[in-house]
């Protein structure tokens, strides 16, 4: 995620925070962060007492709950067991999900059916049908680093 988080705060951008939803350590450590985490390009880090990922992310106590239900929809890149188990929460929760890539065998091992695509304007297409009415109503659309929200 660490890619994703510095691409996105590298690229010029009128509104947005890269958020980060972080880990806990372990079931007994749930006050400490996970090594690692927040990577140094999250600028609004959110801890949580969350300790499972990967392999254990469908799991009760995996913070991808939380990834999965926050966003209005969502893009599955090429990942490993996290990000399968986000994109198996998904389809679970009923969340608009597409997977993209440039080679359909980074995503070949995500859950039978998600849609899968390696056009980029069809990931255009499938956030604007989903993205639009949650953006004009939410407070985070204009929010951005340094700027109160409603100012």
């Amino acid at each position: 995620m660490t890619s994703v988080s510095r691409a996105f705060v590298e690229t010029p951008r009128e509104a947005g925070v890269c958020i980060g939803i972080i880990p806990c350590r372990s079931e007994s450590e749930r006050a400490r962060p996970k090594e690692g985490y927040p990577n140094r390009f999250v600028e609004l880090p959110i801890y949580t007492h969350l300790p499972h990922s990967g392999a254990r992310g469908r799991e009760d106590l995996s913070r991808n709950h939380i990834n999965v239900l926050s966003p209005a929809a969502i893009v599955a890149l090429p990942g490993e067991e996290g990000t399968a188990s986000e994109v198996s929460l998904a389809l679970d929760y009923h969340k608009p999900v597409i997977a993209y890539a440039p080679d359909a065998g980074l995503i070949a091992h995500f859950a039978a059916g998600v849609e899968r695509t390696s056009d980029l304007s069809r990931v255009r297409a499938f956030l604007g049908s989903f993205c639009d009415a949650a953006q004009k109503s939410s407070v985070g659309a204009s929010w951005r680093p340094g700027r109160k929200a409603g100012g």
